[in-house]
């Protein structure tokens, strides 16, 4: 079995014997991860000089999305409403905050946090989003200092015409919350490992 980690990947070795028992131990051997040709990233949480925020983690190739690294802009807006009860069909994705974004812009620009997220602009990059449920998830585990304790952050990722996904972060805390409430909003950008 193998486990990714950052920059490395660790080789766990768990054989069991036939005879006596289970025996078993772990041998732990640091290799460098596949070459990506992508830029390298900072520590976890740390400014990204020249990309738009801070880095937060790379996430892997899933669900037809490429592997990429999430950062999150610096800046924060408070007391927006996710946008109006209406149920856009594109913007359920647990995973891809940009499509979800184009969704609900093309709906309605109503959607004010999906709007504010996506004119958001840092380091003369200009492609943030909205962040999906895992963005803000990721950010939960691996960053969780750069967000405010107090209040709501709102994510992309709805589930009816009158909910959306919403990320606390003094506890981890998450559940589907009213579209009318006003929440955070933090906005975020990807960084493709092919770029």
């Amino acid at each position: 079995m193998q486990l990714h980690i950052a920059h490395a990947t660790i080789n766990l070795h768990l054989p069991l014997s036939a005879i006596g028992g289970i025996e078993a131990f772990t041998e732990l051997a640091a290799e460098p991860a596949a070459a990506t040709t992508g830029p390298t990233p900072p520590a976890h949480g740390e400014y990204w000089a020249g990309q738009g925020g801070h880095y937060i983690c790379t996430q892997p190739a899933l669900l037809g999305l490429p592997a990429r690294h999430l950062v999150f802009g610096a800046g924060e807006a408070e007391d927006l409403v996710f946008g109006p009860s209406v149920d856009v069909a594109d913007a359920r994705s647990q995973i891809d905050g940009r499509a979800n974004t184009a969704a609900l812009l093309a709906a309605s620009r109503d959607h004010a946090a999906a709007r504010w997220a996506s004119e958001y602009q840092a380091d003369g990059h200009s492609d943030f989003h909205l962040p999906s449920r895992m963005d803000l998830l990721m950010a939960y585990v691996c960053a969780p200092s750069l967000f405010k304790t107090s209040g709501w952050y709102w994510s992309s990722t709805q589930y009816s015409r009158d909910l959306a996904f919403v990320q606390g972060f003094e506890h981890g805390s998450s559940y589907w919350g009213d579209k009318g409430s006003e929440r955070r909003v933090r906005a975020c950008r990807w960084i493709h490992l092919d770029a």
